[in-house]
């Protein structure tokens, strides 16, 4: 799948460039590094426009890392800083994926089990498709705390996130088949908050997350909350828990909306509208279009979870994309992707192994079992 992938190496001390692709050499992104400025190293990249890039770095040519997104080039030369020289010998690449991709892995190593370092994004143009959570079926759940773990984390950085106002949570819709919830916390890291409306109606500014949740009738019982969506488009979704467990956790995020490709994605929510006749919310984004997401009570069981998105905002950088964490097996929230290909061919790839894939539908699963969260679910995007 990676065959029309295209990479250059350069090394800093012999400034000499080594390309390894099957390809015309005109296609190749040529990289060098420029002239420095005190103990800094400057990376200059000319390639084709229009393209998806990252630049990756190694000591010894076999293992290669990156902590920075893919960047869409526009113009040449690209100018990147990429450190500082050392005494170790350091190797550069440029890898540039296909211009028509569907499914692109955005993910970047981390040793911290609370950052999102999973990012899969999906570019196509539907009108809708659909996103389903379903319990682990890999392994037997044990346990169902959802402790965090900031065992690998960075210490805490000065904040920087934006004042929202006073805190709320206010059940504003409540009846016999859902509940939904306005939560806002004084701080997030977004700008502004959403609006949210109930029937057009104005109920909140500056909201941080919606929940909404609903009443088991079985002899389980419970009211659990199974939905949140957030301001920044970040979209958490479980079914009702088994009845031996009582509870599941929260996992993987789908940013619903048109999130630019970057290290930290996001799809800046302007308000939400809840329609209580059908179930339905219209969300509007800061940067335009619109979404209606489907939420339906029928949907939601002991076993998935379904909510169905029509599309109505441009999706030329991204239709939605998928955000979870992964520091090794047996510690992540995903581990494997499927992606299900058009042509019926299925491909089952570690999530952080592969850089593109086609497809029409992409499982995100995790076959071994995790030192936390081991009760978060499955996520399945599939295009309707």
């Amino acid at each position: 799948m990676n065959a029309n992938r295209v990479t250059t190496v350069v090394t800093v001390a012999l400034i000499s460039i080594l390309c390894f692709a099957a390809t015309a050499a005109s296609q190749r992104p040529e990289i060098s590094i420029g002239a420095t400025n005190s103990s800094l190293k400057t990376l200059q990249l000319t390639g084709q426009t229009n393209r998806y890039y990252r630049i990756e770095s190694s000591s010894d040519l076999i293992k290669w890392t990156s902590t920075e997104s893919y960047f869409l080039h526009t113009n040449n030369p690209h100018a990147q800083s990429v450190g500082t020289v050392g005494a170790i010998q350091e190797y550069f690449r440029a890898t540039m994926i296909p211009s028509d991709w569907v499914c692109m892995n955005n993910s970047i190593p981390d040793t911290c089990p609370e950052h999102d370092n999973v990012s899969l994004v999906i570019r196509t143009n539907v009108a809708h498709y659909s996103i389903q959570a379903s319990h682990p079926d890999q392994y037997a759940v044990l346990t169902n705390s959802c402790d965090a773990n900031w065992n690998g984390c960075p210490p805490p950085q000065p904040g920087t996130d934006y004042y929202q106002g006073p805190a709320l949570a206010d059940k504003f819709q409540n009846d016999s088949r859902q509940y939904v919830i306005a939560n806002r916390k004084e701080y997030f890291w977004r700008p502004l908050g959403m609006t949210v409306m109930k029937n057009g109606a104005i109920q909140h500014t500056n909201v941080t997350y919606i929940e909404i949740g609903g009443c088991i009738t079985d002899a389980g019982g419970g009211c659990p909350i199974y939905f949140v969506l957030y301001a920044d488009g970040y979209l958490r979704l479980i079914p009702y828990p088994p009845v031996r467990l009582g509870s599941v956790c929260f996992g993987s995020s789908v940013i619903v909306g048109p999130a630019a490709v970057e290290l930290r994605p996001h799809a800046d929510i302007e308000s939400l509208d809840y329609h209580t006749a059908n179930n339905t919310m219209t969300v509007t984004y800061r940067s335009g279009g619109t979404a209606t997401i489907e939420v339906d009570p029928d949907k939601i069981t002991r076993s998935e979870a379904t909510v169905g998105v029509t599309v109505n905002y441009p999706t030329d950088q991204s239709l939605c994309s998928f955000r979870s964490m992964f520091v090794s097996d047996g510690n992540s929230d995903c581990d494997t992707v499927v992606s299900d290909e058009s042509n019926g061919a299925i491909h089952m790839l570690p999530v952080m192994d592969f850089t593109v894939t086609s497809g029409i539908s992409w499982f995100m699963t995790r076959y071994i079992r995790s030192i936390q969260r081991e009760s978060a679910p499955n996520i399945l995007i599939y295009l309707d």
